[in-house]
């Protein structure tokens, strides 16, 4: 892997272990105001809306961006396996 995506990988790690909580509250919190806002107030209610899913499409990402790489780790890790197995271990 290269380094740029390893250093993506740890500041995305990073981002959801300090603060994956912080997404969870603003969404709830964004989706409180749409469900206490006055019907006729579309405008709030809709920005509030789209803030709210906003966020969970940042976490999303973050959390894909984390799940990828570890998966391709393993990936790298297994084929380095097979290939031991197959080819013995080489110099």
């Amino acid at each position: 892997m290269t380094d740029d995506n390893e250093q993506r990988y740890r500041r995305a790690r990073e981002v959801l272990a300090d603060a994956g909580w912080l997404f969870d509250d603003f969404v709830n919190n964004e989706m409180r105001r749409v469900l206490t806002s006055d019907p006729d107030d579309m405008t709030t209610r809709e920005i509030a809306y789209n803030r709210a899913r906003v966020a969970t499409e940042v976490k999303a990402a973050l959390s894909s961006l984390v799940d990828d790489y570890e998966a391709d780790i393993q990936l790298k890790e297994r084929r380095e396996q097979l290939k031991e197995s197959l080819y013995g271990r080489r110099n």
